[in-house]
């Protein structure tokens, strides 16, 4: 199974150690890690990089880190110190539907995502000593939430519809399609049909 874990690089000074121990926890349990920027770019080489390589060198960031959490079949966030950054990837992570863990350590809690209740959102703290466990139990928890498959069959019409409102609204189709559900799941609630 193909994982995306990420972390906050201005926390690499105090938590770097933890995100090593996170990335071995996660291939010891069998998952392939499709990405390894936080462990082997220090903080320093990293934001020079970006200011160094200007707006194309930024842009070509968000799309590989895009590309890859559309890869993933789950997403794994360290995310002890705040980061503005990591909120915004864990929000894109949740957009395209996919299964998100965010890892703190005891006392860091990330304030403002404890507020949400996404459904496909699992929040954990973590010591040291506990991280092999902890993760262990998550991982569980997030292969129960992965998408099942569903194809059907549309007319052109439809999908020609599909296809131009997925496009003005910037989001894949499979999302639109999940968002019409849920707009019904809500409005049917107490017909017994979410039983």
């Amino acid at each position: 199974m193909k994982v995306f874990f990420t972390a906050s690089q201005r926390g690499q000074g105090e938590y770097g150690a933890k995100y090593k121990k996170i990335a071995e926890a996660l291939e010891q349990h069998g998952y392939k890690l499709l990405d390894d920027d936080i462990l082997t770019d220090s903080s320093q080489s990293f934001y020079s990089r970006l200011e160094k390589g200007g707006h194309k060198t930024y842009e070509e960031f968000y799309k590989k880190k895009i590309r890859l959490i559309q890869e993933a079949d789950l997403c794994v966030f360290e995310s002890s110190t705040q980061s503005l950054s990591i909120g915004f990837v864990i929000e894109k992570a949740l957009e395209f539907n996919k299964p998100v863990i965010v890892l703190f350590t005891e006392g860091n809690s990330p304030v403002f995502i404890q507020g949400t209740s996404e459904e496909k959102l699992i929040l954990h703290s973590y010591t040291e000593e506990n991280i092999a466990s902890v993760l262990k139990k998550v991982l569980l928890e997030a292969e129960s939430l992965r998408d099942k498959r569903f194809n059907f069959f549309i007319s052109p019409k439809l999908l020609e519809y599909l296809e131009r409102v997925s496009k003005k609204q910037e989001i894949t189709k499979s999302t639109f399609i999940r968002g019409l559900i849920l707009e019904h799941m809500k409005r049917h609630k107490n017909d017994g049909l979410d039983d």
